[in-house]
């Protein structure tokens, strides 16, 4: 499953020429939500002040990635590791590789 968020412009909505027409072109299983990512931001909220676990899950990761951005050496150590685990993927099929492949 892969998910990927953007705003409600009219690049996306285009049920003929837009973001969206070009999803469900390279891929017939795809799902368009409208608005989901607003939605998806109102559960965890409400889910995050009901359930601390939650709340500590979301306020630590924050936290890593806070840590990791403000570092141009730790994010560059990240980088590196990411582009070795992707080659390590194309090396043994787990990844594909082709012209407009992510």
């Amino acid at each position: 499953m892969r998910g990927q968020g953007y705003d409600v412009a009219s690049n996306m909505r285009g049920a003929w020429n837009g973001l969206q027409a070009l999803f469900l072109r390279d891929c017939l299983y795809t799902y368009y939500v409208y608005f989901f990512i607003h939605r998806l931001q109102l559960a965890l909220v409400a889910t995050a002040g009901n359930e601390i676990f939650v709340w500590l899950f979301f306020s630590k990761l924050t936290t890593i990635i806070n840590l990791i951005c403000a570092s141009l050496k730790r994010h560059t150590e990240l980088h590196y590791a990411q582009t070795i685990e992707i080659a390590h993927m194309v090396a043994t099929g787990e990844r594909e590789t082709s012209r407009r492949a992510n």
